[in-house]
């Protein structure tokens, strides 16, 4: 499952729970957004929820490899809590994925033989 749609799925929670303020500096600091987002996203300094939200926007519109910053950047801000739930979610979806490959394939064997 991608990292964005991992992000898609948890927005609600994340929109809470994130630390937008922090993770935002993280992020300019690795070059993986730019200092026109991290200025709008610390505008929102009273509005945390809004923050955080701007930030999931501005992760959403860019390649795979913010996103994937954006897993560092939990990690490396004190939210390894937030960064724990997303992942396992990943490879739960991955390994949904692959179950659901696996029966197919032992099904078409079983037509097969």
């Amino acid at each position: 499952m991608c990292t964005i749609e991992i992000l898609k799925g948890h927005r609600t929670y994340l929109a809470k729970k994130l630390n937008a303020y922090i993770t935002a500096a993280y992020m300019h600091q690795q070059n993986a957004l730019t200092l026109r987002d991290l200025q709008s996203i610390q505008s929102l300094a009273d509005r945390p929820i809004e923050a955080a939200e701007t930030l999931l926007n501005a992760i959403m519109e860019q390649p795979d490899a913010v996103s994937e910053c954006f897993l560092d950047a939990l990690k490396h801000t004190e939210q390894q809590h937030i960064y724990n739930r997303l992942v396992e979610d990943r490879y739960a979806g991955e390994l949904g994925m692959k179950t659901r490959i696996t029966r197919f394939l032992l099904h078409l064997l079983r037509l097969l033989l």
